[in-house]
This record gives C-alpha cells, sequence and structure tokens, in this order.
C-alpha cells in the first residue's frame, strides 16, 4: 500500500486479514520502500508485550491491533517527506520476542 499523507500529521494503514485468518493468532511485520531504495523492516506487532522495532526505526512507527476489524494498524506520529514509500505488512504465527 503507498502512503499518501499531510507531512506533520499522523498517518494510519490498516493491514486487514481475510476472515478464514484471526488476527488474534498472528502476528505482523511492517516493510517500508522508498522510492529507488530496497524494502525495509519497520517492526513486528503482536501485543504489547510481544513486539519487536529495531533501533534504526524512529520512535514515531507503532503498530497496534483493531480486533474488531480483523486488522493490524500501522501508525507514523508527525509524518515527514522522508516516510513517502510504498508499505508491506506480512502475517506470521505470533512469535515471541526476548
Amino acid at each position: 500500500m503507498a502512503l499518501g499523507f499531510t507531512p506533520g500529521q499522523s498517518a494510519r494503514l490498516s493491514c486487514t486479514l481475510s476472515p478464514q485468518y484471526n488476527i488474534s493468532h498472528f502476528g505482523i511485520s511492517w516493510y517500508q520502500q522508498r522510492p529507488g531504495r530496497s524494502l525495509t523492516y519497520l517492526l513486528y506487532y503482536n501485543s504489547e508485550r510481544d513486539k519487536h522495532k529495531p533501533a534504526m526505526t524512529p520512535e514515531r512507527f507503532s503498530a497496534t491491533k483493531d480486533l474488531a476489524s480483523n486488522a493490524c494498524i500501522l501508525t507514523i506520529a508527525a509524518a515527514c517527506q522522508d516516510d513517502n514509500g510504498t508499505y508491506y505488512c506480512a502475517l506470521s504465527p505470533a512469535l515471541r520476542w526476548l
């Protein structure tokens, strides 16, 4: 999904699963691809206790789950021009980051 945003405002991207997959049983990894660049891993989110974000990912990137809509939401607070690009989500059985 390509991100269209107004600089300085928050941007929200939704990764909605098909009905046969229950978001409660899966973790979601988020990736960003800037124009002309390779894919970059941003973060993994399953729950507040089971998540992973590398040091290179800015703090303004976060994720939550919306159980009612069976989706994982990536939020980019105070989006800026560097956030322009295409974002991908990947489904995986829930992992446990230690």
